[in-house]
């Protein structure tokens, strides 16, 4: 089986405007290039479901990788709040790829933690559209994971 780690595209800056962090939007550029990174993500990761944090940036991300595989999204609260834990016990139904988009630092600690079993274990960049793809043999778990590949989001759109 494998995972596809995501961080969300670029969103709006942290301001006033946004007093809830929940209801940050991607940008119009952030848009764009998660549209572009979704066409070479495809041509690397099978994706057969797609899981995402439900805040909105996020959210957002999953849509635009949605609308590139045709998959319906599926919100894991565990991917919006770092509960590791819960966000791998929400994606145990996967049977051959997922894709699963999150934020920073809990994707590098989600990584982390499916590699070593330790989520502060392994240091890691995920800039903004970026994707790590890991394998496991077995059920998802702590430490059971093989790293197969990394790709920062300007790699992927020239894939796309």
């Amino acid at each position: 089986m494998q995972l596809c780690l995501v961080r969300h595209a670029i969103a709006v800056e942290r301001s006033s405007a946004y007093i809830d962090d929940r209801a940050r939007p991607l940008t119009p550029e952030g848009r764009k290039r998660m549209a572009e990174a979704a066409v070479g993500l495809k041509k690397l990761f099978p994706a057969q479901e797609i899981f995402s944090s439900p805040l909105l940036r996020a959210r957002q991300t999953a849509e635009i990788l949605s609308d590139s595989y045709g998959l319906k999204v599926n919100l894991l609260d565990g991917l919006g709040n770092g509960d590791h834990f819960s966000a791998l016990s929400g994606c145990r139904s996967v049977r051959e790829a997922a894709v699963l988009v999150g934020h920073e630092p809990w994707m590098s600690e989600l990584l982390s933690l499916l590699l070593t079993g330790n989520a502060s274990e392994v240091a890691s960049v995920f800039k903004k559209g970026a994707a790590a793809c890991v394998s496991l043999e077995g059920e998802i778990a702590p430490g059971g994971a093989v790293l197969e590949w990394m790709a920062q989001p300007a790699m992927l759109r020239r894939l796309g």
